[in-house]
């Protein structure tokens, strides 16, 4: 598993972590939903890692190059998380 990535510069998303094993790259957003990407090339992680330590913005890259582009599930969801405490 690569180390994971915060960003700072998102107001939507917080920590990025990828699995090259499983090429499964995982988004967690501030709201504290995390999302699953399947069959993400490690090629493609490491861009999207250099990008964010050149100062891009994550939800562009993510916009163009990841969301609709891969297979993916909601793996966390805080609402399901907050109905447990109830």
């Amino acid at each position: 598993m690569a180390k994971a990535v915060f960003t700072t510069k998102s107001t939507t998303m917080h920590k990025f972590d990828y699995n090259e094993i499983e090429k499964h790259l995982d988004i967690e957003f501030r709201s504290g939903n995390v999302y699953r990407y399947y069959d993400v090339p490690a090629r493609l992680y490491k861009v999207f890692e250099l990008y964010i330590k050149c100062e891009g913005t994550p939800g562009s890259f993510f916009n163009e190059y990841v969301k609709g582009q891969y297979t993916s599930e909601k793996i966390k969801d805080i609402n399901d998380d907050r109905s447990m405490l109830n």
